[in-house]
């Protein structure tokens, strides 16, 4: 028996998903604009360095964009760690449907049972 979207979608914490779509939306963005630094070839945009012709610039380009990459990382993880909590919460409040419905599916039988039961004893006794 499916459910009605209407019902689906009263049920969803909208005040929740409301107060941390900020949050998350600035994640995104931050990210977003992480991304869009790469070039069309998919590498990361070379620091500029004065002179990339020693060996001691070139280590230190590196630990720059490897610094760098650390932080797209965590900021990753946090934009990723907020969307699994929503998502969690959007999963408890389907499982709460899915057994509001059960029980509703229940009554609805039990219910159904009797009705048919006073129907019976309404035709038998007339």
């Amino acid at each position: 028996m499916a459910l009605p979207w209407s019902t689906l979608v009263k049920a969803i914490p909208w005040s929740d998903v409301i107060a941390k779509a900020p949050d998350i939306a600035q994640g995104a963005r931050k990210l977003w604009q992480k991304v869009g630094t790469r070039d069309a070839n998919g590498d990361v945009a070379a620091p500029a360095s004065a002179d990339a012709s020693t060996p001691d610039a070139r280590l230190t380009a590196l630990a720059a964009q490897v610094a760098e990459m650390s932080i797209r990382q965590q900021e990753s993880g946090e934009l990723i760690n907020a969307l699994a909590a929503q998502n969690a919460e959007l999963v408890g409040a389907v499982a709460a449907l899915r057994q509001r419905s059960r029980l509703l599916g229940v009554a609805t039988g039990v219910a159904a049972a009797m009705a048919v039961a006073a129907l019976t004893v309404a035709l038998v006794s007339s």
